[in-house]
């Protein structure tokens, strides 16, 4: 099913690219901010573009599947310009299918994907455990099948390209909790719990909760869709029954928006209750600039992808990847830095000055 025997003049020039691109777009997740330092990546690019070319003009290019959660949300738009940029930019033919939430759905796209002969795989699972299946076909078929943003048990996945979740999950806990002044009620507002993202989330929520007893969380919610619609919902249930909560945490953007909505529509100042979400879409971004929503965290969607691309291509070739774990870095958007970020840098697409 690999076809490259056609590929020869490009398969060095691809391993020392998604090197390029891991080291510049991938340093220690325990960061706060996104690295800024300098690498040869875009002398790396201009060199594999014409390599690329002059595969292409032999054989084959590459055919990489990509299948995302869902396109609803915005991280996954970002993640798929980064990809067809630069598959265009190497002469990779891309196989896109979006999830719609749906498992099964996923499923028999990757299936299809399998069945076309594609040299590796992307996904963003549905569920870590309903999409197992598909893995294991791929891995059969003998195509590397990387996940990125969700993700399934280790063993079944070539590979996992993304932020250390757990460790940014504590971290936004963390600054939540020095915005609520150390104490105080906390109110968690979920995505689903099937979802991998959601279980690593929690697992770093509970270890900042740990190291502040003073935090007391009265309730914890579930937006399965996680939707803005839904969230308003619930968070207007919470803001009732806990009069005095003093921090929301919601595990996307999308849900914070609509707590934002909630506390507004009851009368109350945003101001006075810290709120903080992850995924840095714009609205939420234009909420943390007006000074009512306290933080979000960019997974700088656009490189994420880039090098997710980068990773699929290079095992592709027959270039597995040293470490399980490819790990990709996020940047904190506050009021101390979300004037001076540009929409470009806020998604990874141009470098942070």
């Amino acid at each position: 099913m690999n076809r490259s025997k056609n590929r020869r003049v490009w398969t060095g020039s691809i391993a020392a690219l998604s090197m390029a691109l891991v080291l510049a777009g991938c340093s220690s997740s325990t960061s706060d901010e996104a690295s800024t330092a300098e690498t040869s990546a875009a002398e790396e690019v201009a060199a594999v573009e014409t390599s690329a070319a002059e595969a292409a003009a032999e054989g084959e290019p590459l055919t990489i599947g990509v299948s995302f959660y869902s396109q609803q949300i915005p991280l996954f738009v970002e993640m798929l310009e980064g990809v067809n940029d630069l598959a265009a930019e190497l002469g990779v033919e891309i196989i896109f299918a979006d999830g719609g939430g749906s498992a099964e759905e996923q499923t028999n796209q990757i299936e299809n994907m399998i069945t076309s002969g594609v040299d590796a795989i992307i996904a963003s699972p549905v569920d870590a455990n309903a999409m197992v299946p598909a893995y294991e076909s791929a891995t059969a078929a003998g195509i590397p099948i990387f996940s990125a943003a969700n993700k399934v048990a280790d063993e079944f996945e070539t590979g996992f390209v993304g932020p250390d979740l757990v460790s940014y999950a504590t971290q936004t806990l963390d600054r939540l909790i020095d915005c609520m002044g150390g104490e105080g009620e906390l109110v968690l507002i979920t995505g689903p719990p099937q979802i991998s993202f959601v279980q690593l989330q929690q697992l770093g929520w509970d270890a900042s909760l740990a190291n502040n007893p003073n935090v007391k969380v009265v309730q914890t919610l579930v937006d399965e869709d996680l939707s803005t619609a839904k969230a308003v919902d619930l968070a207007n249930a919470a803001l009732t029954a806990n009069p005095n909560v003093k921090g929301i945490l919601s595990s996307t953007d999308n849900i914070g928006v609509g707590v934002e909505q909630a506390i507004k529509g009851q009368g109350l100042d945003p101001k006075s209750i810290c709120t903080a979400g992850w995924d840095a879409q714009p609205n939420a971004v234009e909420l943390v600039k007006a000074g009512s929503y306290d933080l979000t965290l960019s997974y700088l969607g656009y490189k994420w992808g880039q090098v997710a691309l980068e990773t699929a291509i290079a095992a592709a070739e027959g270039n597995l990847p040293a470490s399980h774990y490819i790990v990709t870095d996020g940047l904190f958007i506050d009021s101390s830095n979300v004037n001076d970020l540009t929409a470009d840098q806020i998604k990874g697409k141009t470098p942070i000055s």
